[in-house]
């Protein structure tokens, strides 16, 4: 997921292919006319206008066997376990924009409906009697209200910003269900909740207080460290806290499903570290500068 919050993943790029491709090169040229045309050729004598030996084929066989030995050394399930953790930021970055946006426009939708009733209840449900331009102006709100809301299912933002949103898991299962993978998501209790609201608070504080103090040129006291300290433990959780992917049972074995839930909780453990290194050596330019 403006000030150094987001948890994505920019170090790791997408690798298409989880096997690597190897490459041989030929030593001594091309093949003479000798080898395609004369009967010698046929019965296995190869001529090479580079004229190597005997003993640079068996080097050259020694370093292809070399080169693949190496190559075999890289577990495809690690590259598999990468590809996965990168698909798994990505589709946890469109899931907050997607319910950022379901947000938005329902607040904005909320507030119009609420004029809009506010403005129906004073022309036709109120004891006291509505004239002049008060009476104009109410009426003015509800036509366009009413309009602004009729456009707004007709022009398809209704669908756009409410309707894809809400089944956003259900179309994105439906496009990995050939690779057996399901994007779930996490149930997090209130408790938790209310930490993340309460880190994000502290945090924001922590920031203006050290920009405060910055100004003031108060940097080499305890309450600057205070607060620095302060804004690097109340970093947001990172990994799977919102949504993640889940092996299929029928298509993964007991043992390759544990493996994947070890891996990304380990990765983002060594990330927050990192995270925390990364804003301890901010805080320190900002000190500096």
């Amino acid at each position: 997921m403006g000030d150094g919050d987001d948890d994505s993943v920019p170090e790791l790029k997408l690798s298409l292919t989880s096997t690597p491709v190897h490459t041989t090169t030929s030593y001594g040229g091309s093949l003479s006319s000798e080898y395609t045309d004369s009967p010698w050729g046929k019965r296995g004598h190869i001529s090479f206008s580079g004229t190597p030996t005997t003993n640079r084929r068996r080097r050259s066989s020694s370093r292809a066997s070399s080169k693949n030995v190496k190559s075999s050394e890289i577990s495809p399930i690690s590259m598999i376990f990468r590809n996965l953790l990168i698909l798994e930021d990505d589709l946890r970055h469109q899931s907050k924009e997607q319910r950022m946006l379901k947000w938005q426009f329902t607040l904005f939708l909320a507030g119009l409906a609420g004029i809009a009733a506010f403005s129906f209840y004073e022309l036709y449900f109120s004891n006291d009697q509505v004239t002049g331009l008060y009476r104009i102006g109410l009426q003015f709100l509800l036509i366009f209200i009413s309009v602004t809301i009729v456009l707004f299912h007709l022009s398809g933002e209704y669908k756009r910003t409410m309707v894809i949103p809400r089944r956003f898991l259900v179309n994105a299962n439906k496009g990995m269900r050939q690779f057996n993978v399901k994007l779930v998501k996490v149930k997090s209790t209130w408790l938790q909740n209310y930490a993340d609201t309460i880190r994000i608070i502290i945090r924001r504080v922590s920031k203006w207080n050290m920009k405060l103090l910055i100004t003031m040129g108060a940097t080499n006291t305890s309450i600057y460290a205070f607060w620095s300290s302060l804004s690097i433990r109340c970093l947001p959780r990172l990994g799977a806290v919102d949504v993640k992917l889940v092996l299929n049972a029928k298509a993964f074995s007991a043992e390759i499903r544990e493996g994947w839930e070890i891996y990304r909780d380990e990765f983002w453990k060594r990330e927050t570290v990192r995270r925390r290194k990364q804003e301890s050596q901010n805080n320190t330019h900002l000190k500096r500068d």
